[in-house]
């Protein structure tokens, strides 16, 4: 599993960050990422996912995130760790929801 430390620059959008991590994984450039992210997640959803809430946007979200893109596991957490797991033993079938 490959981890993306989480110092990005902090006006850089999460959705950029995860093509950056999915890219580096795949040992290619960002622009060429394929199939690209919007395949398998909605970026601006992403985005705004784990955004601060409340008047002062000051709320803090905690969670997680984990979407199948091309045949990996990619997991976002809140505090902006972004986790791909290419390994084929990874059992996708029990996330499913009913």
């Amino acid at each position: 599993m490959a981890t993306q430390p989480s110092s990005p620059p902090a006006d850089e959008p999460l959705s950029v960050r995860v093509v950056r991590a999915i890219a580096a994984h795949d040992g290619v450039d960002p622009i060429d990422l394929s199939p690209p992210l919007y395949a398998s997640i909605d970026p601006a959803a992403l985005d705004s996912l784990f955004e601060p809430t409340g008047p002062a946007r000051s709320g803090e979200r905690v969670g997680s995130l984990t979407f199948d893109h091309d045949g990996k596991q990619v997991t976002v957490g809140a505090d902006g760790e972004i986790a791909i797991d290419s390994s084929p033993e990874v059992d996708r079938s029990s996330r499913r929801s009913t």
